[in-house]
């Protein structure tokens, strides 16, 4: 994994080297100062190596811990931590315990999909050593995201939603420059203040984006609904104020999932189930197609250039099938292979890698996957779709174990005999979904 990315440098698992601060040996007695950093933490498994935390982390995995003051220098430094770890939000202390020799590690806290595998891989490595221990941080973080592009992916997408998130109504608020903005994002809301920054805002700037939701800090709805300057508000008048604990919006750990079916949930209703009097909470509706779509990707495997067999002949058959493959293909995963699946990612709102993994594959052969010009491909009886399934299998059947010579069409068959081997597709052309 690239150390610059993550800023970790290491040489081996210990000693490692993060934002300068160099871990000699894994810590056996962390004191987390950040509720935040705690959630990670607990995120990543490690919570067997806290000696304690701030009175701030009150995570239900944390409670057996001894809890501090993040301002008592003399009270963490009582736990005898071999490291501490805190963000900025909470390096009052920070001077002080590194005047006593304690090693103290700050992380900035996320900003976005990219830069939330940087604080992974820089929390896994302190506790976990480099390397492997990064690399374990990457691949959480990254598993959360496969959930976030899961509830992204079942929210209503026909019309923009839009909406805030209020901490005050003194000018604090979720910004563009906020994690919680990429939250939103994954819920289906569109932040109406993503273009300000630093947690601030002006009122004549909501006033005249006029959200569809509010999101709000606990003890805020009733203000709001009461403020003059709120009653011509959409989300106002639509009974669509939303109070959210602060925590949603401020911990990193897997309260992100639990953050984003919550705004999920306010902001589409409709995923509840029409006239169901057995489930009241959306969540619930919402967290059982999330769950289903976990268990149809775990079918999938990886595929990624150089790979071949029958998988990546299915793969092909149905990027023809949607309309970003238009060359021959033989089971070997190529360049114009990895950029038609690039192509398909951008279309259905997914990160654009060129890497089908498992979120991806689940998508493509979904019902209603979209073609390169956006629209979904129409949906086949069942008849016809058992049909298909048949001839996709007898297809796959008919090519070779390690995927050469395979094809859509009896022509590519003697085509695939002169091509080289080197594991790039029959087509040296880029293939143009647009």
């Amino acid at each position: 994994m690239d150390s610059l990315v993550s800023n970790v440098t290491a040489t081996g698992e210990f000693p490692v080297e993060i934002n300068g601060v160099t871990i000699s040996s894994r810590p056996q007695r962390v004191v987390v100062l950040s509720p935040s950093l705690a959630d990670v933490v607990l995120a990543l498994d490690c919570e067997t190596q806290l000696a304690g935390a701030s009175e701030a982390c009150t995570q239900s995995g944390l409670e057996e811990l001894t809890k501090v003051s993040a301002g008592d220098a003399e009270a963490v430094k009582g736990l005898q931590p071999d490291l501490v770890l805190l963000d900025p939000s909470s390096s009052a202390v920070q001077g002080s315990l590194e005047e006593a020799g304690v090693t103290v590690l700050s992380v900035d806290p996320a900003t976005d999909r990219e830069d939330y595998e940087r604080l992974y891989s820089q929390v896994s490595s302190a506790f976990k050593g480099g390397g492997s221990g990064s690399e374990e941080g990457i691949a959480t973080a990254q598993d959360i995201f496969i959930t976030l592009d899961n509830i992204n992916r079942i929210v209503p997408s026909e019309t923009v939603t839009t909406g805030c998130y209020l901490y005050d109504l003194d000018g604090s608020a979720v910004t563009g420059d906020m994690f919680a903005s990429t939250i939103m994002s994954y819920a289906g809301v569109t932040n109406v203040l993503a273009s300000e920054s630093g947690g601030t805002y002006s009122f004549d700037s909501l006033r005249i984006s006029n959200p569809n939701v509010i999101f709000c800090a606990p003890g805020l709805k009733e203000r709001i609904e009461s403020d003059s300057r709120f009653e011509d508000f959409q989300a106002v008048r639509n009974g669509k104020v939303v109070e959210l604990d602060t925590s949603l919006m401020e911990w990193q750990g897997r309260t992100v999932i639990e953050a984003a079916y919550e705004i999920s949930a306010a902001a589409f209703p409709e995923l509840l189930e029409e006239n169901s009097t057995e489930v009241e909470d959306p969540t619930e509706k919402i967290e059982s197609e999330v769950s289903s779509a976990l268990e149809t990707q775990a079918q999938y495997e990886t595929l990624e250039e150089g790979a071949q067999g029958d998988q990546v002949l299915a793969l092909q058959q149905r990027l023809e099938e949607l309309g970003y493959l238009t060359e021959e293909y033989d089971g070997h995963y190529g360049a114009a292979t990895a950029n038609c699946v690039s192509n398909f990612q951008v279309a259905n709102g997914l990160e654009p890698t060129g890497i089908a993994d498992p979120a991806t594959q689940a998508a493509l052969f979904a019902v209603g996957a979209l073609r390169g010009d956006g629209t979904p491909l129409p949906e086949e009886s069942e008849e016809d779709s058992s049909s298909s399934s048949e001839d996709s299998s007898s297809s796959q059947g008919e090519g070779s174990s390690d995927g050469e010579g395979a094809s859509s069409q009896e022509s590519s068959q003697t085509d695939a005999s002169s091509q080289d081997t080197t594991g790039q597709d029959s087509s040296s052309q880029t293939v143009d979904a647009e």
